[in-house]
């Protein structure tokens, strides 16, 4: 990893708190996509990290983001609800549909553009399948676990069927085969309070290490690739672009930045 540009997360503007990006992802085009979690926002970036047109308001609090289409993302938020937002090329945001869940959602990948798995807290099954028409359904694979707020992320490798589960508390990576329907918990020194995941190169998978600054790279069946330092505090969440060029993460940290960097 090769740092490409770092900014400092600040209060600017109409700014009510210092922004917290809680989800990040990038469109097709390149272009990244947040969540401010703090300010309720929702915002577009380019490559140089500069803000492009005018922010999404919620009336809720966001939690996190994926990109579903070229120009279609769907949004998690605090009040049980998957909002759908188109994103032009212009950089214009709007709402074009709110999905009603049946439990608190926090986290959410993409399998295929109809289809996105969220995470969920206080609820004993801690991963649900949601289609763009409001269908739900349970992962019968996620052995049943009641998670709080914030203490577990989700991503799906759809070339290796593998859904990604990580547990802050417990300092574990948990890796579930979708087709055979078995699974495998991964735990490491270097895994500490994992947050955030995304697929990363050639269908692995990265994850942030809160508690060691740094980001985890492995493959699906658990093994380690490789852990890199990060210039920011408590790393929480991170997406990589779809021709694996860069990754772009942000920290939880007093002190908050967003960082891209170059992949080789």
């Amino acid at each position: 990893m090769e740092l490409l540009v770092s900014v400092d997360i600040k209060q600017t503007g109409d700014d009510k708190e210092v922004p917290f990006l809680s989800g990040l992802d990038f469109l097709q085009d390149g272009r990244l996509v947040a969540v401010d979690y703090k300010n309720c926002k929702c915002i577009v970036m380019d490559d140089r990290l500069i803000k492009l047109g005018k922010p999404y308001k919620f009336n809720t609090i966001p939690l996190d983001i994926v990109c579903l289409s070229q120009c279609e993302v769907a949004v998690t938020t605090y009040d049980k609800t998957v909002c759908l937002l188109s994103v032009s090329p212009d950089n214009v945001i709007n709402l074009t549909k709110k999905i009603s869940t049946s439990t608190n959602v926090f986290s959410i990948c993409c399998i295929v553009p109809t289809n996105m798995v969220v995470s969920t807290f206080n609820d004993p099954r801690p991963v649900k399948m949601i289609t763009k028409g409001g269908v739900e359904s349970d992962c019968d694979y996620v052995l049943f676990q009641t998670y709080k707020l914030d203490e577990s992320n989700c991503t799906y490798v759809q070339s290796k069927n593998t859904l990604v589960l990580t547990d802050r508390k417990a300092n574990t990576v948990y890796m579930y085969d979708t087709f055979t329907g078995t699974s495998r918990a991964i735990t490491n020194e270097n895994i500490q309070q994992p947050r955030g995941a995304c697929v990363g190169p050639d269908d692995t998978v990265l994850v942030c290490s809160g508690a060691k600054n740094s980001i985890v790279h492995m493959t699906v069946h658990g093994d380690i690739i490789g852990n890199y330092p990060v210039d920011t505090k408590l790393p929480y969440t991170l997406c990589m672009t779809k021709d694996g060029s860069r990754l772009a993460v942000s920290g939880c940290g007093t002190a908050r930045k967003l960082i891209m960097y170059t992949l080789s």
